[in-house]
């Protein structure tokens, strides 16, 4: 998986907005995998990674989950965080 160095609970008010499960696909999403790729990854269905990018988008205020990545990264560069999502 990604190593993501902002942790749940962080400065990061949408991070924690997120539950676990949504805020890993986020990542995995992010590093480039898609939703079938992500669920062979952590041992769900590709149908289930939709859902929980989908209700991430919602929980965000974002229609795709480009966005949701984006935002994710441009809130933890306004928290002073360092970067969200690494190569």
């Amino acid at each position: 998986m990604t190593r993501v160095p902002i942790p749940k609970g962080s400065t990061s008010s949408l991070v924690d907005a997120l539950s676990d499960r949504q805020f890993e696909c986020l990542c995995l999403a992010a590093s480039g995998l898609a939703s079938a790729g992500i669920a062979e990854r952590i041992g769900i269905s590709p149908r289930t990674v939709d859902e929980h990018l989908a209700a991430a988008c919602e929980a965000l205020g974002v229609r795709t989950r480009i966005q949701a990545v984006a935002r994710l990264a441009m809130d933890a560069r306004a928290a002073g965080e360092p970067r969200i999502f690494l190569p």
